[in-house]
């Protein structure tokens, strides 16, 4: 079974991925990213700031001296584009096609776009276009009004799989000591 938090050579930390998504937005609005406007984006404070900036520079990410505007490498901002465009498509997918609320599906497309691959954040796209390419056919609508009618919530007929995580979080289900 994959790991699944794979780590390869030149894999960045989710924490790094949020520094040169930053970075790059930055970059897209104003033309340039200092430490100050990553650390307000951020919420972070400038030291932090200063550290990551380092580590990123040190694998070749960001162009970047004291006191001077921070730039994406090339391969920088081939990441930072990599983690944007997946951090867009979860949230289409959540927001559209699941129904998902805007601030919950913000937070999960933000913890999830760290870890969906590349195979996984393509066949997201094929679903979304999928749905759009049958609009008129109210497939999508016919999907929002579609609801799993369990008999209990330890009884699901209808599943071949539990759905005791669910459950739990919305505080429906015992914990079962898992």
């Amino acid at each position: 079974m994959p790991s699944p938090h794979p780590k390869n050579l030149g894999d960045l930390s989710p924490s790094l991925e949020h520094y040169i998504r930053a970075i790059y937005d930055l970059q897209a609005e104003k033309g340039y990213a200092r430490v100050t406007d990553i650390s307000e984006i951020l919420g972070v404070a400038k030291p932090a700031v200063s550290s990551a900036l380092k580590n990123l520079r040190a694998i070749g990410l960001v162009d970047h001296r004291v006191y001077e505007s921070v730039r994406l490498t090339d391969e920088g901002m081939k990441r930072a584009k990599s983690v944007s465009g997946k951090y867009a498509i979860l949230l289409e997918f959540l927001i559209e096609v699941l129904g998902v609320d805007k601030e919950q599906a913000f937070a999960d497309a933000c913890l999830m776009e760290h870890y969906v691959s590349g195979t996984s954040s393509d066949r997201l796209v094929d679903l979304l276009r999928f749905f759009e390419d049958r609009k008129n056919q109210g497939v999508l609508e016919d999907f929002h009004a579609f609801r799993r009618n369990c008999e209990s919530e330890s009884n699901c007929p209808d599943c071949s799989f539990h759905c005791d995580v669910s459950l739990q979080q919305i505080g429906k289900a015992p914990d079962r000591g898992r």
